[in-house]
């Protein structure tokens, strides 16, 4: 193996890494805020709104600016950035009131391992998205033949 194959094994690796911890970390919190959610269990909602908001606001932006310079079609574009968006909004809000619900019941939720359970549904949910990516172009919808 030369050296420059090395690197980039090691490159690859990092990259790969850094994909699997951020995107395990940020599913992780966002199942754990559903499960706060759900359970009724997190305060403060109403105080981290805006915050949220302003998020999937700056996300638009960023969106908008990126797309349009890639695909130079204003339809595809903001289609794409309006769906990216609801995702961020979707993830931010969750994965928010999931830290919120981990600070607020710390004790609970380590005792009753909850955390382990959902951080193996986060590291699967990565595994799938991670899958996802290196697929969409075989899983795009291109009529009866699905």
């Amino acid at each position: 193996m030369s050296i420059n194959q090395t690197q980039w094994s090691r490159n690859a690796l990092a990259r790969a890494g850094l994909f699997v911890v951020a995107s395990t970390v940020a599913l992780t919190a966002s199942f754990l805020g559903v499960v706060g959610l759900l359970a009724g269990e997190v305060s403060g909602l109403s105080d981290r709104l805006p915050f949220y908001v302003l998020v999937m606001a700056l996300s638009f932006v960023a969106a908008i600016i990126t797309f349009e310079e890639e695909y130079r079609d204003a339809v595809r574009s903001l289609q794409l950035s309006v769906s990216l968006a609801a995702a961020t909004f979707l993830l931010a809000t969750f994965g928010g009131e999931g830290v919120a619900f981990l600070y607020q019941n710390h004790e609970e939720v380590v005792a009753s391992q909850l955390l382990f359970y959902i951080l193996a549904a986060g590291l699967i949910g990565t595994g799938i998205g991670y899958w996802t990516l290196h697929h969409w172009s075989e899983l795009k919808w291109n009529g009866p033949q699905l």
